[in-house]
């Protein structure tokens, strides 16, 4: 197998050689760039990504025509719905649409986005994509299951043969679809690797759990989860079962990778500073915070030339720390219309709601917590057989959100899962908190 991985690996760069190069081109910066992302050379570099786009943008895209003589700290800050409600405003007229790409997220903040990319971007994605896989051992040609929802998302048979791509359809994971997934990667003795939705990570392991496996033999070289939070119960059982390191990556589809963590240190994740220039703005207003405090996640695309989106409020909540004289981010939040607060009306992070809910990871398939109101949480349980802990887990949440608190719990068949494959653990529908 190792053979048909360089064979793979040798017909994508020839591929890419005899178009022209562009992504071995866009590869090399990225690497050069991420092996010392503050240094002089690298600043520099990202100065005049930052100058020529800015440039481009005031010429080419009506939406920011008005903005030559301002500096780019004075830029508004921009989101979804602005782009989506002056869609002709944001795209740059020097491109036509049939040469570039479309992208469109599945609408997981309420809001579903469309937006072009040219091909420039395009091959700086794949560029990016092969950087932060390689850093976690995996090389284009190797073995890779991919877990995520698939609706019709299709790549070209070539395409999936020369990537080596395995597409796993995580619709509904039951525990004989869980069973089969696990029979075919031990069938699989081929190195590999897998990327897939959190929340899909954690059923797989509470699968292994419940059935006491052992000697689970899988060739596993390394996990990365996605598109949700990584809590510790699933981190530290993959480690255990699979003996692999696993990350979390942080991106979105409109945009890109824009972190990852490092599998000999996953405390933190490494930003991609070589394409990408990422802020933390307060809560509520357009503002710069402190390092170290919480706030907005706001992320420049350096790349993204047919439709610029600079200064972009992502809708997550993050914390930025210098650490080894780099700017990192120690924590990842999920989006800001789903932060909730404790009955005196503090921030509570969500990641708090985790390490109270692993405590009965062996008696629940799934859970959602929901704030409702002022003081007012529903907890949603889809259980296994029987939960005689209902008393003692509220008491745990009174102990964190206070003693008003009024906690409620509603015993479900099923966690509805978004259309992007989703299940959100932490949800806040109350309107009459400004989140």
């Amino acid at each position: 197998m190792a053979i048909g991985s360089t064979i793979r690996r040798i017909g994508f760069w020839t591929i890419d050689t005899i178009k022209g190069g562009n992504i071995r081109r866009h590869y090399q910066e990225v690497s050069e760039i991420m092996q010392n992302p503050f240094s002089e050379r690298a600043v520099d570099k990202r100065n005049r990504l930052l100058e020529e786009l800015l440039d481009h943008s005031i010429r080419t895209v009506p939406f920011y025509s008005k903005y030559e003589q301002v500096n780019f700290t004075r830029l508004p800050i921009i989101g979804k719905d602005l782009v989506q409600n002056n869609f002709d405003s944001f795209k740059s007229n020097k491109f036509r649409t049939k040469e570039l790409c479309k992208v469109s997220t599945s609408g997981s903040t309420g809001i579903p986005f469309l937006l072009f990319i040219n091909q420039d971007k395009r091959s700086r994605n794949i560029a990016d994509t092969l950087y932060f896989f390689n850093n976690v051992g995996y090389n284009i040609g190797d073995r890779l299951y991919y877990l995520r929802l698939w609706n019709g998302e299709q790549k070209s048979e070539l395409k999936r043969l020369l990537q080596n791509i395995v597409k796993v359809n995580i619709s509904k994971m039951t525990d004989g679809f869980v069973n089969d997934l696990l029979n075919e990667l031990r069938r699989d003795n081929s190195p590999k690797c897998i990327i897939a939705i959190a929340s899909s990570l954690e059923t797989l392991c509470k699968y292994i759990d419940r059935n006491n496996l052992k000697n689970l033999d899988i060739n596993i070289k390394s996990i990365i989860a996605n598109s949700e939070a990584l809590n510790d119960y699933t981190k530290k059982s993959i480690e255990k079962y699979f003996n692999a390191p696993i990350v979390s990556r942080y991106s979105n589809e409109e945009q890109g990778i824009i972190a990852q963590q490092k599998t000999d240190d996953n405390k933190y994740f490494h930003i991609n500073w070589a394409s990408y220039i990422v802020e933390i703005f307060h809560m509520d207003k357009d503002i710069p915070v402190k390092a170290g405090e919480v706030g907005r996640i706001i992320v420049t695309d350096l790349f993204n030339y047919s439709m610029p989106l600079i200064r972009y409020d992502t809708g997550d909540i993050g914390v930025m720390e210098l650490i080894d004289n780099e700017r990192v981010l120690t924590c990842v939040e999920g989006r800001k219309m789903d932060l909730i607060y404790n009955t005196a009306g503090d921030l509570i992070s969500s990641y708090c709601v985790y390490p109270v809910m692993d405590k009965y990871n062996h008696l629940i398939k799934q859970y959602q917590f929901i704030q409702i109101g002022k003081k007012e949480y529903l907890i949603k349980l889809n259980i296994h057989k029987e939960f005689i802990y209902s008393e003692k887990l509220i008491k745990n949440f009174k102990a964190m959100l206070g003693t008003n608190a009024e906690i409620s719990i509603e015993y479900v068949n099923e966690i509805p899962e978004l259309s992007s494959g989703k299940r959100k653990k932490v949800m806040n529908t109350n309107s009459q908190i400004d989140t």
